[in-house]
């Protein structure tokens, strides 16, 4: 797995249980955002249907199998991929029957059939009775990859029936490699890996879509700190946002903010300093930050679950307020 090195001690570790007894048919992989779960779910999905790497015990998927060429076209008939559907932030009880049906039947190519379901935390709790069954009682040979952002959000009953595999972080000398090989600056990248809890593909995807929609919502907090723009033009332009990428930088704003009070230097903050640019040389309310950051980490963790329907503009107006209160109340 060279194009993702730090991925590679899982692998190892995956290969190492198949030849010493074989894997779970349930696994789940857990892990932040954009550390690589993904990518680790198909290259071992297509290692189990690959009929050259279990026949001859390869550490990779041959590519050239019957099975490895229909894996490339995307159309391999014993892998099967649930996610939410219908712009739905959800898995749903539906989809989940559908997984129950593809394994009750017997696999036409390989000798397994593979199921992912990601991310399995939002699955809602009648998806979840659907699947109980199946995971205690696998169909034939079938596996089960489960990929999880929050562990803690995952039911119980599903978490009791996966072995997991957990997926850390590379440490910051490895995520700064990787995305100097994909062009990106060292400064760039310091700040993308502390904004994405130091994983690489969420760094570089913010690098490449993100970051510039935060550098405006920033942008906007901070006119809004200065009494330079009034709350409607804010909340209204907030509100063309994602409302969970709004939540989560609002987060990261807050946590900095609390470090900035307990003194932590600049190079720990998400930010690199910039909480600062909201409000300098003032000393903020800890007691008040951490209210509201407990706050909008409640409201994130819903969003994250595919639960909450906040109406976009009244939330952000009362984060606005909130955040005034705070500012306010140390001028005063």
């Amino acid at each position: 797995m060279a194009d993702l090195p730090w991925l590679e001690p899982v692998w190892q570790g995956l290969i190492k249980r198949q030849v010493n007894g074989g894997l779970p048919h349930a696994i789940m992989f857990s892990g932040v955002r954009g550390i690589g779960k993904h990518h680790l779910a198909l290259k071992l999905a297509q290692w189990l249907l690959c009929d050259q790497a279990q026949a001859k015990t390869l550490n990779e998927a041959c590519g050239s199998c019957h099975s490895c060429n229909l894996w490339k076209a995307g159309s391999h008939p014993d892998m099967l991929l649930c996610e939410p559907e219908d712009n739905s932030k959800q898995i749903r009880v539906e989809s989940i029957r559908k997984v129950n049906d593809f394994l009750a039947q017997t696999s036409q190519i390989s000798k397994s059939q593979v199921v992912i379901i990601r991310p399995i935390e939002v699955m809602n709790l009648n998806a979840a009775n659907a699947l109980l069954k199946t995971l205690e009682e696998p169909a034939g040979s079938s596996y089960l990859i489960l990929e999880a952002e929050r562990y803690g959000s995952v039911l119980p009953t599903i978490r009791s029936r996966c072995q997991r595999v957990v997926v850390a972080a590379p440490s910051m000398e490895q995520g700064l490699e990787y995305l100097s090989q994909q062009g990106i600056t060292t400064e760039q990248a310091t700040l993308a890996l502390n904004i994405n809890q130091g994983a690489p593909l969420a760094a570089l995807r913010w690098i490449s879509e993100e970051s510039e929609p935060q550098q405006q919502w920033f942008d906007l907090l901070k006119q809004w700190s200065a009494g330079d723009i009034n709350l409607q033009t804010v909340s209204e332009k907030w509100a063309k946002l994602e409302l969970i990428d709004v939540i989560y930088w609002m987060y990261l704003v807050l946590l900095d903010g609390l470090k900035d009070g307990l003194q932590v230097s600049s190079e720990h903050q998400n930010l690199q300093g910039r909480f600062k640019e909201l409000q300098p040389g003032a000393t903020l309310n800890l007691s008040k930050l951490l209210t509201l950051q407990t706050k909008v980490q409640s409201i994130l963790a819903k969003l994250q679950a595919g639960l909450g329907n906040y109406n976009k503009q009244l939330l952000c107006e009362s984060l606005l307020l909130d955040w005034q209160e705070i500012i306010r109340g140390d001028k005063a």
